[in-house]
């Protein structure tokens, strides 16, 4: 199976016109599936979300691990460790965090994806695509 998506345009006074990978995911929730638009980021390890998403998917914070994480700018923040069940293709789970941060992206990182797809960027056609492996 492939699933297909095509990039988005980011422009930058500095880079001019920046390819940016958004999918939209349904996730799930005790009410049933909630859309997120997920910034695919090859270089996030783990899925993560603002802290509010979690009340929004039936996530209780207080009875989540906290833990240190660092960004590629070398602060380091706690998080809550978690994890989502998004549909994908097909319905799994995937690691993530909610950060207390209300401010930051909703990222998809390469845990419970890169094992689970072959991934092409073509950049003639302007997409990504996910193939299952």
């Amino acid at each position: 199976m492939k699933l297909e998506y095509p990039y988005g345009i980011e422009v930058s006074s500095d880079f001019g016109k920046i390819p940016l990978i958004k999918i939209p995911l349904p996730v799930c929730s005790p009410l049933g599936f909630i859309n997120f638009t997920f910034l695919f980021d090859t270089g996030a390890d783990v899925a993560s979300l603002p802290a509010y998403a979690a009340e929004k998917l039936g996530i209780d914070l207080d009875q989540c691990a906290q833990i240190p994480m660092s960004g590629y700018e070398g602060t380091t923040i706690f998080v809550y460790k978690s994890q989502i069940k998004i549909r994908f293709n097909k319905l799994f789970a995937i690691p993530c965090v909610f950060n207390p941060n209300e401010d930051v992206p909703i990222l998809l990182g390469r845990v419970g994806i890169l094992n689970r797809f072959n991934i092409i960027l073509d950049g003639k056609r302007k997409q990504i695509v996910f193939e299952e492996i």
